[in-house]
């Protein structure tokens, strides 16, 4: 993004003015964040959508989603769970053929 430089160089309240704008950007993207995690949690808690339609509908990746369910102490449904450890074991160099 070129943009033309102004006429005239900016004032110290120009650059505090800019640096109030980012950081109050800054505050509600943490907000609206923290907000999301708290939906996609509960959605998950509820067990009635799949992980991964909650994850693509959240815009965040499945791996993101799967560590805050984890942190969270959301553990995999009982249906992903042998894939779950399936995939552990490949991980974790354990997979034998």
């Amino acid at each position: 993004m070129n943009s033309t430089p102004p006429a005239e160089p900016p004032s110290l309240e120009d650059i505090a003015a800019a640096g109030h704008r980012r950081q109050r950007d800054a505050d509600r993207l943490k907000k609206s964040g923290d907000d999301l995690k708290d939906l996609v949690l509960a959605a998950l808690r509820e067990g009635h959508l799949k992980p991964t339609e909650v994850a693509k509908a959240s815009g965040w990746t499945g791996a993101h989603v799967r560590k805050m369910a984890r942190d969270a102490g959301i553990e995999p449904d009982e249906r992903y769970r042998a894939r779950a450890e399936r995939l552990k074991k490949v991980q974790n160099g354990e997979g034998g053929q």
